[in-house]
């Protein structure tokens, strides 16, 4: 965690320091991906690295709609494989700081899925729905492509597939990650 906050800060200061004074478009549709932190808390906190895929449409400078997804590699220990994936829709309201900085926040709805596997056993998957929000900042590097760093949470009740299992678990799954796009 503190070697992805130390690499994001690099790069945004890298990027603070270049001068771009062309008026880069804000508007339009963006599709990129991201590498981060992910934390699923149900009852005990597990962490691991998360990987995602975003995309979106910009209607103006300040208002946009965004669809993020992102999953979790093996959050479990050496008896059981732990796995954890979220996929949200939200409505992301932007404010311009200049041409080349802006910051903003999102929130709407995700689905969010878990599913663990014990050592020998079946798959317990467990589903839901939920809240997700999110905020972040957004460098713009060129014309049309951006780098951000984003912290994404999705927050509901996790129902077990199997009715012998647990049911309505309080989850919360959120995601720090450093990501880049392509803006169209």
């Amino acid at each position: 965690m503190k070697k992805l906050s130390v690499a994001a800060v690099s790069l945004l200061a890298i990027f603070a320091s270049t001068n771009a004074l062309a008026a880069n478009d804000h508007t339009g549709f963006y599709v990129g991906g991201s590498l981060g932190q992910l934390k699923l808390k149900a009852g005990d906190s597990e962490s691991g690295v998360g990987i995602g895929a975003y995309g979106g449409y910009n209607f103006n400078e300040w208002f946009g709609l965004e669809a993020n997804m992102f999953v979790s590699g093996d959050l479990g220990d050496s008896r059981t494989d732990l796995g954890a994936g979220t996929f949200a829709f939200t409505p992301k309201f932007t404010y311009q700081i200049d041409d080349t900085f802006s910051v903003y926040g999102k929130v709407g709805i995700a689905s969010m899925a878990v599913v663990a596997r014990p050592d020998y056993l079946r798959n317990e998957d467990f589903t839901g729905f939920g809240w997700a929000y999110g905020v972040g900042v957004n460098a713009s590097m060129t014309e049309n492509l951006n780098i951000r760093l984003g912290y994404d949470v999705v927050t509901g009740e996790l129902d077990s597939e199997y009715s012998n299992g647990a049911q309505n678990i309080d989850t919360d799954i959120s995601n720090f990650a450093l990501g880049i796009h392509y803006q169209f």
